[in-house]
């Protein structure tokens, strides 16, 4: 990462939208997450009269997009009021957060797959730090 420091209205411009953009892909997960377990018809069963892996993968979809943005927004919020950048501890945190609330809402299967790819999202942020 470079050694540049974002001005404070940039960083807080950024968090807000990381913010607004995390709520929608957990408000998207929970969505889906009620739908999954209702017995009215949903939009969930149109999708697996589709084809049932189509609602699974939008689940991975919505708990890697509220991983990522959440990731983003910690470590803004972090820079803004510390002037210190994150460290892996928060990230970390976030990961086993991100996987429980993955595993509490969808089960073992989405929980798993979204676990790999958090772990890709953080070792994309490894190899950005050189």
């Amino acid at each position: 990462m470079s050694d540049e420091v974002p001005a404070r209205e940039e960083i807080m411009r950024s968090t807000i939208i990381t913010v607004v953009l995390t709520s929608v892909f957990l408000i998207l997960g929970l969505l889906f997450w009620v739908w999954t377990n209702s017995e009215v018809d949903s939009p969930i069963t149109a999708l697996d009269d589709i084809n049932p892996f189509i609602a699974i993968i939008l689940e991975v979809i919505f708990m890697f997009g509220m991983f990522v943005f959440l990731t983003v927004t910690v470590t803004n919020l972090r820079h803004y009021f510390t002037r210190i950048r994150s460290g892996w501890l928060e990230i970390i945190i976030l990961l086993i957060l991100s996987a429980i609330i993955a595993y509490l809402m969808f089960g073992t299967e989405v929980a798993a797959a979204s676990f790999v790819l958090f772990l890709g999202f953080i070792a994309y942020l490894y190899l950005l730090q050189e």
